[in-house]
Parts: structure tokens; sequence; C-alpha cells
């Protein structure tokens, strides 16, 4: 029998974790959520040159994370790549930050599988069940997912993702289909297009989508092979993010037509995407694609649920949370105590929510990642600095100069989107009230990260340069 303090199970394959990490960002959803708001308060056509625009920024910021990860030999969460660059109190603050925004991430993925499974199931089966009831049924489901070893979740996710992509893969393909009525043209692609209308708001939408691809680095003791398996993730999700998000957004912009996706966008952002199938496939797949946005909300809910018990498994085995969250489960090699205090935490949020009678769409989701976009934006920034730093001590390196540029640049994108979701932060989350102060949870966040690392010698400790 495998004692509770051990290390993890090194089952995670790259294509584990790569489901993993894609289905936390929620392909179909971010598409036809993001993507399509986008289109209505950003650049209009010029979407996908977005999505291709904060691909390229990511792809630099991954490209720093993989040359780093040889050199960090603690858990593979950002946090740790913070405090071996820049010291352990940034280190520290980084991890608590993580904590919150995914903990909130957790709790706006539950409400929006509520809302999704209320929509779906009261227009196409008559039951007419509150969100409520939904969100809670989600919970359960991913407790019991997250109880036990992670291959049962990679798996899962897999199914959900291959299902996702698979139907955007029939609308792109309907669309762009010889004998269509489409008139394909490339604007989204031309740079006056990209650039014109509101340019930042439409990169902030692209930005944003990409939530969730960054808990790779949080399964390198899980991974088989360490940091070289989640890289090779790292890199393969983020470009396949980057593509993917682009071609489907284009092929939603080619079915209405350049002059006409603005006003159908205008009409209802949040049903573009389902009446471009409506518009070029069998009414089939306009009801599968409803029913998917339901599974794609449960698939984030289970990837950012594994992300949020990870991040309290690694830091109570460096000393910042009680040890008992660095438990694993004598069977199943799960940190099954970390996982189940999560699942504690989302309940008791969900259900303020609940009794607060709150929209699960405009009010949880949109509250929960507005804030999320802008910590997790954040903690990529000071990641991609941290790299720098590294990279500019790490004098040894031969390709030292090429790899600093690329930190640089990589830190400046991801400090400029930051500053974009700053400036419209009530754009991305709407008028939320008290909720519009919730973006201070950040710094409070890092002070308790930095109070903490004060006070554990082992949290203080800096880990050795390689």
């Amino acid at each position: 029998m495998a004692s509770s303090t051990s290390a993890p199970q090194r089952s995670l394959r790259s294509l584990d974790i790569f489901f993993l990490v894609v289905a936390a960002a929620a392909p179909l959803a971010a598409v036809a959520g993001n993507g399509a708001l986008g289109v209505l308060l950003g650049n209009g056509v010029g979407m996908p040159g977005s999505y291709l625009i904060a691909g390229l920024v990511l792809i630099l910021f991954a490209v720093g994370f993989v040359r780093m990860s040889p050199h960090v030999r603690q858990s593979g969460a950002f946090y740790a790549y913070v405090r071996h660059g820049l010291g352990p109190h940034a280190g520290g603050a980084a991890a608590f930050v993580a904590i919150i925004v995914y903990c909130m991430m957790v709790v706006g993925s539950a409400a929006g599988f509520g809302f999704f499974a209320n929509v779906f199931f009261a227009e196409n089966l008559g039951m007419d069940i509150s969100w409520k009831i939904w969100a809670a049924l989600s919970l359960v489901i991913v407790a019991l997912v997250g109880y036990r070893e992670i291959t049962l979740g990679a798996r899962l996710l897999a199914v959900f993702l291959t299902l996702e992509v698979l139907i955007l893969v029939v609308l792109a393909a309907a669309v762009f289909a010889p004998g269509s009525p489409a008139h394909v043209t490339y604007t989204s692609f031309s740079p006056s297009t990209i650039f014109s209308g509101s340019f930042g708001t439409g990169l902030m939408f692209a930005f944003v989508s990409f939530l969730g691809f960054e808990s790779a680095a949080i399964y390198s003791e899980e991974a088989r092979d360490g940091h070289r398996t989640v890289s090779r993730a790292l890199i393969a999700a983020v470009v396949f993010i980057a593509v993917f998000y682009a071609l489907a957004m284009w092929s939603v912009i080619v079915a209405f037509g350049d002059d006409k996706v603005l006003a159908a966008a205008n009409e209802n952002p949040g049903t573009l995407v389902f009446r471009a199938f409506g518009l070029y496939t069998h009414p089939v797949f306009t009801v599968a694609v409803e029913f998917l946005m339901v599974t794609s909300a449960l698939a984030a809910t289970i990837a950012l649920h594994n992300a949020a018990s990870r991040y309290l498994f690694s830091l109570s085995r460096e000393g910042m949370l009680p040890a008992s969250l660095g438990k694993l489960h004598p069977q199943l090699q799960s940190p099954y105590v970390a996982s189940v205090v999560v699942t504690v935490i989302i309940a008791v949020l969900v259900a303020l929510f609940a009794i607060g009678d709150a929209d699960p769409l405009m009010t949880v989701l949109s509250s929960t990642f507005g804030l999320a976009a802008l910590g997790i934006i954040l903690l990529q920034a000071v990641t991609s600095l941290s790299v720098a730093v590294f990279t500019w001590r790490a004098k040894e390196e031969p390709a030292r100069p090429l790899n600093l540029l690329i930190a640089l640049l990589a830190t400046a994108g991801l400090a400029a989107a930051a500053v974009l979701i700053m400036v419209n932060y009530s754009t991305l989350t709407g008028s939320l009230g008290f909720l519009d102060y919730a973006p201070w949870l950040i710094p409070l966040a890092a002070v308790i990260g930095i109070l903490v690392t004060l006070g554990s010698k082992q949290a203080s400790r800096l880990p050795a340069t390689n």
C-alpha cells in the first residue's frame, strides 16, 4: 500500500495533459461566448486575427517556460517559476493569487453549466429545472472525478473535447464546402481589418479565451517524464487553441458574411454560433451544439477543479498550507484531501450566489471569469518576467540573447493584455455593483501569500539554480 505522503503516480502522458489543458480552455464555449462578444464589441470581422496575435504572444511565453523548466525542481505550477526567478516572496504572492483565480473559475464554470443545462433541457425536453440544481449536480460529478486518480478525468475530458472540436469542424466543413452559398473572403486576416474598430477589446476577449491553458504546469509531478511531458503538452495546446479558435471564428463570420455578421452579433451574441449552425447544417447539429455547450462547461469545471486542487496539494508540500492537504489516497494515489477541500469551497460560494438569486451568466460567470482573466494574465506576465530574469542570470546559456528577447517580448505582450483587461473590465464583466471591486482580491491574495512565505521557513528557502 502506498504511503499517503508519497509522490503522486506518474501516469499522465503529453496527450493526457493536452486534453486537460484544452478542455479547461473550453473551446466551444470560448468561440460561442468570447468570440461572439469580440466580434460585437471589438474588431468585428478581424476577431480571428486577434486570436492569432494572442496565440503568438502566448507561444512566446510557452517557449520561455520550456527553456526554464529543466532548472525548476519543484512541482510545476507557475508560482514555482516565479519563485525561482524572482524569489520566495514573489512566488508566495503568485501562489495565493492562483488559488483565488482558479477557485473563481470553478465557481463560474459550474454556474455556466447550470445555465446551459437549464436552457438545453427546457428548450428541447420541456424540463425547466433551475440552474442551481444543475450547478449542484455538476459539483457532485466533479467531486467524484476529482477524488479519483487523474487519468480518469483526462479520459473523460478527451471524449468531451473531441466532440467539441468535431462539432465546430462540422460547421467549418459546411461553410467552406464546394457549392456552399457562403462567400469566402480572407478579410479577417488582413492587418487593416484586425486593427480596426476596438482592437484592444477584441484582443482582450481573445486572451480571455485562452484561460486554462497555463494549467499544464501544475501536472509535472503526475507526468510520466516530468517537465518534458508538460512542455510538449503546453506548446501543443497553445498552438492548437490559437489556430483552432481562428479557423472556427472565421467560419462563423463567413457563414453570415463580412457585411452582415456584426448585425447578427448585435441581435444576440450568445446565439451567434447556434444560428450559424442553423443556416448551414441539419437541425440535428444545432441541437447537438447546444448540448455540447453543456458538456463543454462540465469539462471545463472538471479540468479547473483538478488544477485548483493540485495548487493546494503543491503548496501544502512546500509548507505554505497545512500538511494534510498534501496527502494522497492510499489506493488511488490522488490528492483527495485537497480535492475535497476545493469542492467544499466551491459549493459554499455557489450556494451564496444561489441564495442571492444571482443570474448565472451575467453575474456569476462574468464576475468570476473577469476576475480570473485579470489574475491569470498578471500571473503569466510575472512568470514571463521571472523567465527573463532567470535567463539574464544564466550567462552560460549559448542562446541567452535570443531567449532573453523572447521572454521580454512575452512579458510586454502579457502586460499589455493585463492593461487592456483593467481598462475594459466593465466591458468584460458588465455592471455588477459591489462585484466590480472583486479585482482587489488579487492584491489582497498577493499580500497574504507574502505573509505566509515570511512565516514559513520551508517556503522562504530559495531553490538552487542549476
